[in-house]
């Protein structure tokens, strides 16, 4: 039985916009990045997402977005803890990378199909400020040129076929774009790890990325995988921790096959986050047809991983078209092609335990549904697991067996001969 816990709506009455928001500062803060505008209307916008979101209107009717670090009535994941500064720090990242490569052409080393990544840069946000700490105003904050589009979560239902399908394919090269693209440091880990905070100025910036991250994926994926255990067991999440556990320990070692260290968003496949819009017709209508709609990006890039790319949740289940996008994407990247099934079972395991222990964390109306699909998720991943151990523990009984069965041989002529 699952432990107890309350479902909480989403929030209804919103804090009074002049108490939640120092918008004095904020028109301060606005007047160095625009000199020549003056901060207009300022909107609250509902969403899904764990920053807290604000729509600014400056004079020229110019749209942007302040995101705020969660308040601290939000419970956090350990993998979530640094979202704010880790979203800020990959779209400085990309950005940065795209301009070297405009300027100097393909770098040397990255990637040569990065100069295929197409797009990428126009689905990153711009960011425009960041500050990693809460001394300009009460809390981290980041001020970005808004995504264009609505989160897909919120037109899934009315998108033909051929539309969705488009849109996966175009998120599968995404995924294959991002993945062009190496840790600076050589590291596997979360993005926060391993970036530099380019808006903290430091004289062993070079010095420090030499160490940072871990030196193996299966010790970084290990960190992730065990920091979501502690997490259910900090609430008593009812979970098989031992098995778990006991599972990752056996197959781990599948992990070090992974020797680069390419760039993922572990939620690039979540409606809720995917950003996409539909184009107009030749007479400025919305388009219908599967040409008019588009990927406008992410609402949040705050998951980005160095390590295997195939633990971005794009890739949990058989979706043909965004491993079509994948494919067209560029070469094949993915390593130890013929032992990725395994890898993609710890990978499957992780997703269903973040997905169980965050109705816990944040439960909402539907939680017990997504609980019970998170539950589902594990006890089939679990079972494919342990039937992928009887296999091997079979083969190596078998050849233990043959091994014995030699020895028993040579002994009987060797006591003959003697």
């Amino acid at each position: 039985m699952s432990s107890s816990r309350t479902a909480v709506p989403p929030r209804q009455h919103l804090t009074s916009l002049m108490y939640a928001l120092p918008v004095r500062r904020l028109k301060e803060i606005l007047s160095h990045v625009f000199p020549n505008e003056t901060l207009g209307p300022v909107e609250e916008l509902k969403s899904t997402q764990l920053s807290r979101l604000y729509s600014l209107t400056m004079s020229d009717d110019r749209k942007l977005i302040l995101s705020f670090a969660p308040s601290l009535s939000v419970h956090l994941l350990r993998h979530e803890a640094a979202i704010l500064s880790s979203e800020a720090k990959l779209a400085h990242f990309i950005t940065e990378s795209d301009r070297r490569l405009e300027n100097q052409g393909t770098s040397s080393n990255q990637d040569s199909s990065i100069a295929n990544h197409g797009d990428l840069s126009a689905l990153v946000p711009k960011l425009l400020k960041h500050s990693p700490n809460n001394r300009e105003m009460a809390y981290p904050y980041s001020i970005f040129e808004p995504t264009a589009g609505v989160p897909l979560s919120t037109v899934a239902i009315y998108l033909s076929l051929p539309e969705r399908r488009l849109i996966d394919k175009q998120i599968g090269l995404m995924a294959r774009a991002l993945a062009s693209f190496t840790s600076p440091s050589g590291g596997f880990g979360a993005v926060s790890r391993i970036l530099p905070d380019p808006f903290v100025q430091s004289a062993s910036t070079s010095t420090a990325l030499e160490t940072r991250g871990s030196k193996s994926w299966s010790e970084a994926f290990h960190g992730l995988l065990e920091g979501i255990l502690r997490d259910g067991e900090d609430k008593a999440v009812l979970l098989p921790y031992e098995v778990i556990r006991a599972n990752y320990k056996r197959l781990s070692h599948y992990l070090d096959s992974v020797l680069r260290p390419s760039l993922l968003v572990l939620d690039i496949g979540n409606d809720r986050n995917v950003m996409v819009e539909r184009g107009l017709d030749e007479e400025g209508s919305v388009a219908t047809s599967a040409e008019g709609v588009r990927l406008a990006g992410l609402r949040s890039w705050s998951q980005g991983v160095f390590g295997d790319p195939l633990l971005a949740d794009c890739f949990d289940g058989s979706n043909e078209s965004c491993l079509e996008g994948w494919r067209e994407g560029g070469e094949d990247i993915i390593e130890d092609g013929a032992d990725a099934q395994v890898r993609m079972l710890l990978y499957q395991c992780f997703r269903a335990v973040v997905s169980i222990v965050t109705e816990y964390y944040r439960p909402q109306s539907d939680s017990s549904r997504r609980e019970l699909e998170g539950r589902r998720k594990l006890t089939t991943t679990l079972a494919e697991m342990e039937k992928h151990g009887n296999t091997i523990s079979s083969t190596l009984k078998r050849t233990r067996s043959s091994g014995n069965n030699v020895d028993g041989s040579k002994k009987q002529k060797t006591e003959a001969l003697r």
